[in-house]
Formats: C-alpha cells, structure tokens, sequence
C-alpha cells in the first residue's frame, strides 16, 4: 500500500524520504490520471451525434471509471518513479518536514508529467503536422513546460502547507480507486471474447483479409509485368489467385474511394465525397456491418458476433470518417491510438490518453513492421474463429521514406542531391518553382517509391505467413488493392488527386481457391464498386436490403467474368472527385467539370469556351499525354487551310465527346446526390484562387518579356512548375452557369406578369 506519512516529525531516513517520494508520485499520478481521463471524455462528448454508439464513453458514469482507471494505469508507475526519486534525493532533504519532502519530489514529477500532457494535449491545436523538432513544436514544448513547471510549484508550495490530518484518507482513497479502476478495466474488456466463434452459419463461410496499399501503381508490380522491382508476395498472390488487369476506382483520392470499395456504390450515392474534418460515412452498409447481418442464400441470417472485425491503419484513413463502421476494433497508427476494442468504454478512452498512446509511438518508431505486427497478432488470437482484417499500408505514400533495407533495394548511394524523402513541402516548392528538380533528382523519387513499393510487399508477406502458420490461408478471401494510383511528374503532375488514370488504375488481386482460379488473369476493366458484391457473390450470401436509392449497391459481382462466362462487366466507367466528372470506356476518357455536365453548362461552356474540360484517345494515347478538347473544339486556326482542317476534327472530337457526355448524362440520373451539390472544400478553392492569381501573374511577365507564342508561353509556364490543370483552366463556369438561370428565371418570371 502507498504510505503518504503525515507525521511532521517523522525522522528524514532513506525509508521516510522514499515514503514520501511514493506518496507524492501516487497524487500526481491520480491527478494525472483524472485530467488525461477528463481529456479523453470531453473528446468523444465533440464528436457529432451521428458517430454515437452504444459504447461510445460519453456517459458521466464514464468520466467517473475513466478516472479510475487512468488513475491505476498512472498511479502505481508514478509512485515507483516518486519512491526512487525521493530515495536518490535523502541527502537533500535530511533537513526538510515530510510536508515539504513531499512537495520537494512531487514539484519536477508534476511538471514532468503535465508538461508532456499539455504538449501532447496540444498537438492538433498549434502547429499540427510539423515534426516535434521543428522550431514552432520547441517553442510550444518550451511554453508547456514554463506553464506545467509553475503550476506544478504552487501545487507543491499548496500540499506543503496542508494540515497532517487531510492526508491521513489519501493513501486508502487511491488504493480503493485502484481496486475499483483495475475491476472495470477487467470486466470492460471481455465482452468481445468469444466474438467470431465458429458456429453452424459460419462455419463453411472464409475469413477475410483486405490489404489497401495506399498510392500503389500497378505498373511497379512483378505481376503486372514490372521486372525491376521486387514483389514477391504480390506475385504469388496472383500465381495463386486472380489478378484484374485493369481495375479504375471511383476516386483519386483516400476516403471517397475507400467509401466505394466498403460499400459498392459509386461517391455520389454513398456521400462521402470530401475528405474534411467532421465528414462522415452515413447510411451505408458497410462490408464489415454486413459480414453482422447478412442473408445467406440457405435462408440462414449472420449474427452480431458471427464475425470479429479489425482495422489497422497508418495514414489519412480515419474511424471517425465512418468508413469502419461494423469493425469491432481499430489501431491508428499516425494519430497514435494504441488498438481500440469499441466495445470496451475504458478501451476508447484509453486511446486518446497521453500515457498509453506515448507508448505505443514509441513502440512503432522502435519497430518498422509494427502495423503488420500487430495485425498478425491479432489474427493469430483469432485463429480459430471468423475474422475479417483491414489492413491499410502507407509506405507507397509520400513521403516516400521507406525503411532499410528496402530504400537500399533502389535509391542510387551516389546521389548527391537534396531529397532523402518527398513531403508535401518538398512538391509544393516544385510546383511553385521554387526548386527545378534534376533528372538525377527525379529518379531520387521514384527510387524511394519503389522501396515503399517492396516494403508493403514485405508486410503482405509477414500477413501472409501469419495465415499459413494458422493453416487457414486457403479459408482466408484475401484481397489485395489500392485506393488511388500516384503521379511522378507527368503533365507537371505529382502525387494523386488528379483526374487521369495514372490515379484511376490500381492493382486488384483476390485469392481464394474456392472461387478464384489460380493464374486467372482478367482483361476486361472493372471497377472498385465491384468489389463489395463479388466477395457475396463468392461466399454465397445476399446483398444489403433496398429501402431507397441510397441503398443500392451500384457495383456487379466479377465472378461471371472471373469464369470467362461474360467478356465485360459494364460498357461505360466512372469517377469523381470535388470538381471534375470523369466517364469513359475502352476507347476513350471524358472529363468535365461539375456544371458542365447538365445540357445548359454544357452549351455555355461551348459557346463561350470555358470551363475545364479534356478529352482522350486512349487506344492512341493509353498515357494521357495529349488532350483533344481544348487542342481543338477551343482552338484558334492559324490560317483558312488550317481552320478546315479544324473544322474537321471539331466535329470528330465534339460527336465523341457527344458519346461519353450522352453515357454521363444517364448515369447521373441514376445518382441520389444531383452532380452540382457537391461542395468543393474551402480549402481546395483557396489552393486553386492563390496558384491561379500566381499563374496570371507569371503569365503576364512573360508577355512583358516578349513570349507572345502560346505554345512557348505554356512551355515557359510548365518550366515554372504549373500543372497542365491549371493551365487549362478558361474561366469560371459555375458562375456563368447560375449568372444564366438567374437570367432566365428573371425573363420567366417577366413574361408571367405580362
């Protein structure tokens, strides 16, 4: 038992001062633990109502356990540390009352522990995102620590002073909280025990594992034909299973694509359409929420705790997004939460607190395969039940910072230049101008793609060995993908969130012997909406239930095509993002912008050629290198033989585009969401405002220093670090749009009263 003495004349012995230092150590660690547990349930109290759960730790009772059992998780390791610090400290304070030895060790262990607190506490207020050795995170340590150190002398300078009689009930008070705490964390946590017990429906049904390899391009796979770059574990997959040559997702970016692959609808009937703060997933069934209730073809319905679902994730993807919902626990790597159990309230708190999640970052710098890790882990207690794993890998991602010896596979030891990894700094200061990359700087990229490349290979293959070591692989649906592709230069591009299909083509490998032939390759395009359907088409159970258009599953199974029973799955593909619309087929890829779709921006933007709008051939142009619309139906001939010419190909370009547009058109009436709801982030109109108003400036120099010819003027441009987007823009053609209605409505409204 903690022993706080209270006995002013207590001789100073090495025993008296280590008394005092537990006692002070053990009341820091409640105090501590009451403040981190504070913390955590003002947390869940923000988030919005639509992310409530049964479990969520919003209760006042959970204010109360969570104190509790922050308190036994701080308390018994801050009284260790105070006894060994008081008993280091005898020599120092002979001299001093119990009072003022207690305060002695308990001033620097309150400083220590709340000025790390507050830092953490801080860490997404001030200066989110930077490094902590960054100048702005020192001065910000440097004012928690001036902050936690005052406060903790008035605390010091406070307990010092206390009667002998008010600490006499503190140890006895801590040692029942702890009971208490350490009873609840106990009890919390066995609800999920037995979850995914095998039973009579699910017993002949697979596990299933899903690896999204952030920003992977299928061109850097072995399987896909690329012989430089070592992917081992990719290719057995596809020996053994069945690779899909040319799979398109919905979205160049993370949480709208990932929201089509979980729910089979394309963005505008699931909803997730930005990737913001607050926005959530809402009314969608996901893949795992499914797995909890789904009909199986024999009449039989899954149950709750049929199915033990987890996610383990390292990048952008986030539980709040809602694209988890179903999943019963989640590990985040880059915010820090240790693995959550969202059935266990004292579970959820703890991974927001500043002790557990410290730990676990720790823990993660220490080890480079600690995701892939602890998702063995988890399937390795899972073994002999049902289980289906997410598993989200990021070394593909920028910063393209892969770890030894996978970064030694590739990068070039004599490289001189300046890039050891590619940050978001870095690709802005390309694209200001700020800094010309060199060819050897270029390959410097690329170089350490590809190390992140084969380190997610290396994880596959640690989940992988997990599942043979379990001798469940061949029961295991094992699906391998990415959300986006990834641009390294092309048309002035870097990085995803670009409307061309060096972001829209991923990987797509799905093995299980029961319903995938191994070797199978498919040539016929796909989708990512495809997915979610073909995994229930092969475990032999039912789509989610239709109420209303928002449940529909857009996406068919590929099993058909899989068989070779069926040559193609659709004629027409589709895809979107905050701006742009995107439709194509075989042969070719229209792109317009949101208010150019309807029939009336469509005429405006002809007439007065604007809007963003492209076109590709791309059995001619697979690459996407050159662009017909703006090339032609926008250009200006240069002499009467040239405007017929022209002409020609106007007419060529505006019926194919016709084409696609007429394909667009009637998908759109289809999607619950119209196609000019969607809000673009303020953050995006920002971006594109500053490098447009940057553009027209550049621009305008040019022409002061006499570049007159268009196509020097976009090659001047382009060297300055401009994207071929940017330099495409002719103008704002939803303000033209909602000018025009306003317009009609008027002479409407006019002809009604005469």
């Amino acid at each position: 038992m903690v022993s706080i003495p209270n006995d002013a004349a207590e001789p100073a012995t090495p025993g008296a001062c280590l008394r005092s230092g537990a006692g002070a150590g053990a009341l820091v660690g409640a105090l501590l633990g009451a403040a981190d547990a504070a913390v955590a349930w003002n947390y869940f109290q923000s988030l919005p109502p639509s992310a409530w759960t049964e479990t969520l730790p919003v209760a006042p009772l959970d204010l109360l356990l969570g104190i509790l059992g922050a308190g036994l998780y701080y308390g018994p390791a801050l009284a260790l540390l105070g006894a060994l610090l008081g008993l280091v400290s005898t020599p120092w304070l002979r001299s001093r009352s119990v009072a003022r030895r207690r305060g002695w060790v308990l001033a620097p262990l309150f400083a220590g522990a709340f000025g790390a607190a507050l830092f953490w506490w801080t860490r997404e207020r001030f200066y989110p995102g930077l490094p902590v050795q960054s100048p702005e995170r020192l001065l910000v340590l440097g004012s928690c620590a001036v902050v936690a150190l005052t406060v903790a002398l008035a605390v010091a300078f406070v307990s010092a002073r206390l009667p002998a009689k008010w600490w006499r009930p503190v140890p006895a008070l801590l040692v029942l909280g702890w009971v208490v705490g350490g009873a609840w964390i106990f009890v919390d946590s066995r609800a999920s025990a037995t979850r995914g017990t095998l039973n009579d429906r699910n017993a002949d049904l697979p596990n299933v594992l899903f690896v999204m390899v952030d920003a992977l391009r299928p061109d850097v796979l072995g399987c896909y034909g690329n012989r430089d770059v070592s992917t081992p574990h990719m290719d057995r997959l596809a020996r053994e299973g069945v690779l899909f040559e040319r799979a398109l997702v919905q979205a160049p970016y993370t949480w709208t694509s990932f929201g089509s692959f979980l729910t089979g609808k394309y963005p505008r009937r699931h909803g997730l359409l930005r990737m913001l703060p607050g926005e959530r997933l809402e009314q969608n069934v996901t893949l795992q929420r499914h797995l909890k209730s789904a009909k199986r073809r024999d009449g039989e319905t899954l149950r709750a705790d049929d199915y033990a679902g987890a996610a383990f994730m390292t990048g952008a993807l986030s539980h709040g997004s809602g694209l988890l919902d179903g999943f019963d626990g989640y590990l985040e790597l880059m915010k820090g939460h240790p693995f959550v159990q969202l059935d266990s309230r004292f579970s959820q708190l703890r991974s927001v607190m500043v002790g557990p999640s410290v730990a676990f970052k720790v823990r993660e710098k220490l080890n480079p395969d600690f995701l892939s890790r602890e998702a063995a882990d988890w399937m390795a207690d899972h073994g002999n039940r049902r289980f289906a794993n997410f598993v989200h890998l990021y070394s593909t991602h920028t910063p393209y910072d892969p770890a030894e010896p996978f970064r030694s596979l590739y990068v070039d030891p004599n490289y001189t230049g300046p890039i050891s990894a590619f940050y978001a700094s870095t690709r802005q200061a390309i694209e200001r101008g700020v800094y010309e990359l060199t060819p050897e700087d270029q390959r410097q990229i690329f170089h350490l793609y590809l190390g992140g490349v084969s380190e997610a290979d290396h994880h596959l293959g640690l989940l992988l060995a997990e599942l043979e070591r379990q001798g469940v692989l061949d029961d295991t649906i094992v699906i391998v993908t990415s959300d986006h592709g990834e641009d390294f230069g092309e048309g002035g591009r870097w990085e995803h969130n670009h409307m061309y299909n060096s972001n829209l083509h991923v990987p797509l490998l799905v093995r299980w012997p029961k319903a995938f032939p191994a070797g199978t390759r498919v040539s016929a395009t796909v989708e990512s909406i495809d997915l979610f359907p073909t995994l229930m088409d092969a475990m032999g159970l039912e789509l989610p239930p239709v109420a209303g258009p928002r449940d529909i599953v857009d996406g068919v199974s590929l099993l058909p095509l899989v068989r070779g029973e069926v040559d193609r799955a659709r004629e027409f593909f589709y895809a979107e993002d905050s701006t742009y619309v995107a439709v194509q087929d075989e042969r070719s890829m229209l792109v317009l912008e949101r208010y150019a779709v309807r029939p009336d921006g469509w005429a405006l933007a002809l007439e007065h050629r604007t809007g963003r709008i492209r076109l590709h051939d791309l059995e001619a142009d697979p690459l996407q290198r050159r662009e017909l619309f703006q090339g032609i139906v926008f250009a200006e001939a240069a002499s009467a033989e040239e405007g017929e010419r022209q002409a020609e190909l106007r007419e060529k370009v505006l019926a194919e585009a016709d084409r696609l547009r007429e394909a667009l058109l009637a998908w759109n009436e289809h999607m619950p969401i119209d196609v000019e709801q969607v809000e673009r982030s303020a953050r995006d109109i920002e971006t594109e405002r500053a490098a447009r108003a940057k553009m027209d400036h550049d621009a305008r120099e040019l022409r002061r220093s006499g570049v007159t010819d268009e196509r020097e003027m976009r090659q001047r441009l382009a060297q300055l670090g401009y994207t071929q987007e940017m330099m495409e823009y002719q103008g704002d053609l939803r303000e033209l749009v909602l000018e025009h209605r306003r317009g009609n409505h008027q002479l409407s409204t006019d002809a009604r009263r005469q």
